[in-house]
Parts: C-alpha cells; sequence; structure tokens
C-alpha cells in the first residue's frame, strides 16, 4: 500500500490507520508513505502496490497523475483519490480515471471498509446526493438507536 501526503503528519496518522487491516488483509499488505510526487511515481513502477491512497493537491503535480500513472501502465493497483472538501466536478474526473473519490475528514471511517471489502470495478456512488441516513427522526432518535425489546 502506498500512502502519498505532501502533509507528512497526516500520511503518519493514514498510516496508523490502515495498518492494523493492512496487515490482516488478503497476504498483509506492507505501508510505504511519500510525501512528493517523484518519489510516489518511482516507488509505484518499481513495486506496483495493491492499493494507493493519495492526496488530490501533490504540490505542482497531483494525485490524478499517479492515477493515469498505473493505468497507462497496465498495473492492477486499486487508487483513493481524497480532497479537502467535496468537490462533484473532481469527484466525476477521478471517478473516470477509475480511482475512488473520498473526502480527508471521512478518511478514518472509511479506509478500514476500503481494505476489508472486495471493491467493485469503479467507484458507482453519486457525490451529489445527499446522505439522509444522518437525519434527525421525529423524537430525536433514528429508528435503529431504539431499545431492543425481548
Amino acid at each position: 500500500m502506498l500512502i502519498v501526503d505532501p502533509d507528512v503528519p497526516v500520511a503518519a496518522a493514514l498510516a496508523r490507520i490502515v495498518e492494523p487491516g493492512a496487515s490482516s488483509s488478503r497476504g498483509g499488505m506492507d505501508v510505504t508513505l511519500c510525501s512528493d510526487f517523484f518519489e510516489a511515481r518511482s516507488r509505484l513502477r518499481a513495486a506496483p502496490p495493491a492499493l494507493l491512497i493519495t492526496a488530490l493537491r501533490l504540490r505542482e503535480y497531483n494525485g490524478l497523475n499517479l492515477v493515469y500513472l498505473a493505468a497507462s501502465a497496465g498495473l492492477s493497483t486499486r487508487s483513493i483519490v481524497y480532497t479537502e472538501a467535496t468537490d462533484t466536478g473532481m469527484a466525476r474526473e477521478i471517478r473516470a480515471a477509475g480511482a475512488f473519490y473520498e473526502v480527508r475528514r471521512r478518511l478514518p471511517v472509511v479506509l478500514p471498509a476500503y481494505l476489508s471489502a472486495v471493491l467493485p470495478p469503479q467507484d458507482r456512488r453519486d457525490i451529489a446526493l445527499y446522505d439522509r441516513r444522518h437525519n434527525a427522526r421525529p423524537g430525536g432518535r433514528r429508528a435503529v438507536d431504539q431499545p431492543l425489546v425481548v
């Protein structure tokens, strides 16, 4: 697994989140951190990771360049590209490149799921749709929060 983010503390925090799942996933994955596009590009070419997690903004380049590089080389690397804020246009472009789109604040919750689930061939979610599961219910409680009656 290759994590690419120019902000080293963020990359280290993501590594701490995924390390338990990476070691227990199919065959175990090593977690490698990169803070630079050029270093990530050379690591991607030398030893293609099973999963690439990259920030969109990598100073003068962006993470989408790494996704295109992996696709043009025919690598079987799955990719997750994340941004700071929700951007529907960028989400469409990232999905068209064959990567999964996430927002950075969601990463601590969703990264373990990416490691344990069998990923579909492409990201089919519509980022523009509002997730109604978190709306308040009448009485201030969600149905799943109601006490279990036995």
